[in-house]
């Protein structure tokens, strides 16, 4: 969608602000359950976990997916199988980093660990590919587009 590295910046902050909230808030109830304690919680911990996934994605994630998706996806290919693949190569690689991170800051170095991480990792994944695919691409590409019409971010790079 975006279309150079002015767009693609602002493109992936809309991104990661809806992902990494709705993420963080579905964390916190399947371990807090659901509550107004819990609500306000994820909106404290939003700008830590907003932060390091924007920089998760920005600075890791982004090369590498946009790698696998050239690999897989064709110009020619149809536009769901472009999503479709897009999205996995993206969330596949910030579910499992931003849960082994999400472990790391909020749970226990026990016993558990690494079984509570191989739990959380599905989990997350069954939330976040879905969201990805039918609530934040859609939204954030029509705000990116309302906001940014085709061509109204100027690359001077370019210029």
């Amino acid at each position: 969608m975006p279309v150079n590295k002015r767009e693609n910046l602002v493109y992936t902050f809309l991104m990661v602000t809806v992902m990494a909230g709705v993420m963080t808030t579905y964390n916190l109830v399947l371990h807090q359950g659901f509550s107004i304690s819990t609500i306000k919680n994820a909106w404290i911990v939003f700008p830590l976990t907003f932060t390091i996934a924007f920089i998760v994605e920005w600075f890791f994630v982004s090369k590498t997916a946009h790698t696998l998706i050239h690999k897989f996806v064709k110009e020619e290919d149809a536009l769901p199988k472009k999503i479709l693949i897009s999205s996995f190569c993206f969330v596949t690689q910030m579910v499992i980093l931003m849960s082994v991170i999400g472990s790391l800051l909020f749970n226990d170095l026990n016993d558990n660990w690494f079984s509570e991480l191989f739990i959380s990792i599905p989990r997350n994944f069954i939330m976040a590919y879905p969201l990805q695919i039918l609530i934040a691409g859609p939204l954030v590409g029509f705000v990116f587009r309302k906001l940014f019409p085709l061509g109204t971010i100027v690359d001077p790079i370019k210029e």
